[in-house]
């Protein structure tokens, strides 16, 4: 099973994520759950690593592992919360 916990601050916007575990549907490399889980997880990342208006920490170590924490800039929330509301979604 794979767990996702994500943490939204006060102004609706994404603070941490954290996704642990693996989908035991189907065989490694053939199972569509974790390639749907893990594009949607890698977008938001990607997109949050190189956006200027955030500061993103993510953590990694281990297969199966996923930890995200976002902090915003001054004056990002609009940004922040579009992105938010796509991961949501």
């Amino acid at each position: 099973m794979i767990d996702i916990r994500i943490t939204i601050d006060n102004d609706g916007n994404l603070s941490v994520l954290k996704a642990e575990g693996h989908s035991m549907l189907a065989e490694k490399g053939s199972n569509i759950v974790c390639a749907a889980v893990s594009a949607q997880l890698r977008s938001v990342v990607r997109v949050l690593e190189t956006g200027r208006e955030v500061d993103a920490r993510v953590s990694a170590d281990e297969a199966g592992f996923l930890e995200l924490i976002v902090k915003p800039e001054k004056g990002s929330n609009l940004w922040l919360t579009g992105v938010t509301d796509v991961l949501l979604a």
